[in-house]
């Protein structure tokens, strides 16, 4: 008897949204294939071990919270020094763009939220066989205006940071993710992080005179949106090249160590919008 197609389906990082690999998984099971699941929030280190003990043909991920490249740079840095030979398929909310950087890092194939299931099973039994898998579709060129990757944050101003953290978690049933000054723009900034990878961010002046003006004319209240991007200076350079007004022409210091800059509100329609790009966590 022909031995079955073996997929481990893992769901890593913090994110805990997994009904589309739960689909994934069945739509694995239904072609007659063997799926081990390895459940919400698994460690890079855990799913290749798992892969390796399971003797699986395919280990496909699924990754809602933006941060699909380091996972796969880890993943493949794990089943290197296991001295696996596994191929890797992505799926999940990943731009078009970043496509060939995933293919670079070694992953035989990359599908977004578009993609149907029969391409997903088709690319799993090209892997498990030794066979290449050419794109179903073409990926589309990357945006004229801001290629968000995500929504990164929202920004509430507030007059008293101890009180407003304590007021947000006895709301939100949930305390309060990471503190810090941010020495670049004079603010004490406080986040509270959510599974799909966005973040309510609050902040309070300490001498930011654009922000404690804003506090004197409208009191505590909604700041800024914050959209994720990948090269924050070369997405500023082709706004400014289109005449987008902008208050930051270059990236400068913000919290968790991110690289940032805001737009003018007459950019957005009268909201001040910031763009943040994340700096690459280390391997482990």
């Amino acid at each position: 008897m022909e031995r079955k197609i073996r997929v481990l389906v893992g769901k890593p990082g913090l994110d805990g949204h997994d009904r589309g690999a739960r689909v994934i998984a069945a739509a694995l099971r239904d072609a007659g294939m063997e799926v081990i699941y390895t459940g919400l929030r698994a460690s890079v280190p855990a799913i290749a071990a798992a892969a390796v003990q399971e003797d699986v043909d395919v280990i496909g991920l699924s990754i809602l919270s933006g941060a699909h490249e380091g996972i796969c740079r880890r993943l493949m840095t794990e089943l290197k020094q296991r001295k696996a030979e596994i191929p890797v398929v992505v799926g999940g909310i990943i731009p078009a763009v970043d496509h060939d950087a995933l293919r670079a890092v070694g992953v035989g194939a990359v599908f977004g939220p578009e993609s149907s299931l029969a391409a997903v099973v088709d690319a799993v039994r090209a892997l498990a066989a030794g066979q290449a898998v050419p794109d179903p579709v073409a990926p589309k060129a990357a945006q004229a205006g801001i290629p968000a990757t995500r929504l990164d944050h929202t920004a509430i101003c507030v007059k008293d940071m101890a009180a407003s953290i304590a007021l947000i978690e006895d709301v939100l049933g949930q305390k309060v993710a990471h503190q810090e000054y941010v020495a670049a723009q004079k603010v004490d900034a406080a986040f509270f992080d959510f599974p799909n990878g966005a973040s309510l961010e609050l902040v309070a002046p300490k001498g930011n005179a654009g922000l404690e003006k804003f506090l004197a004319k409208r009191g505590d209240g909604l700041h800024h949106l914050a959209l994720r991007v990948k090269d924050v200076d070369a997405v500023l350079k082709r706004l400014e090249a289109r005449g987008v007004p902008l208050i930051d022409k270059v990236g400068r210091p913000g919290a968790r160590g991110h690289r940032v800059a805001f737009l003018h509100p007459k950019a957005f329609g009268g909201t001040l919008l910031e763009l943040v790009e994340a700096h690459e966590e280390p391997a482990r």
